[in-house]
């Protein structure tokens, strides 16, 4: 385990910028609690600010990403993140109480709430499967832009 320098303020400007000032995951505008997400994730930890595989730490693999979806990637994979977290969402979201006085189901409800809405899943519509820094990155992927979406 090695310890990695925090990023310089010209660092997390490059990674903000990467897409515009955009969420490379969902292609919302970033909030001001933005975080810097590594795409392959380093595994800290936390007691002593170590990481478990520092030759992640470099801003080929960082991208600007919500708080909340930074959060709920975790250290997860792209492909775990895709088709585990997200692919299975909207079925979770069926699952969700619809009326509760528990506090922690209402944290609970209205986190997975904010995350599908910021990639557009309901109950009745899944993930697409498609991030956004894949539909910039590969425009003319689906036949049409990202003004397509």
């Amino acid at each position: 385990m090695k310890k990695i320098k925090r990023l310089t303020s010209s660092e997390r400007e490059q990674v903000k910028n990467k897409f515009g000032g955009r969420c490379a995951y969902s292609g919302t505008i970033l909030k001001d609690d933005w975080q810097v997400d590594h795409v392959i994730p380093i595994t800290r930890n936390w007691w002593d600010g170590t990481v478990e595989f520092p030759d992640n730490h470099n801003l080929d693999n960082m991208f600007p990403a919500q708080k909340i979806i930074n959060h709920y990637k975790h250290g997860l994979s792209l492909e775990e993140f895709r088709t585990w977290y997200l692919g299975g969402l909207h079925e979770r979201l069926k699952k969700l109480p619809k009326k509760t006085k528990n506090p922690k189901a209402i944290r609970r409800k209205k986190y997975l709430l904010e995350i599908a809405d910021l990639f557009g899943i309901t109950e009745d519509k899944p993930f697409s499967g498609v991030f956004y820094f894949e539909r910039v990155e590969n425009p003319d992927m689906f036949g049409k832009g990202e003004q397509g979406y």
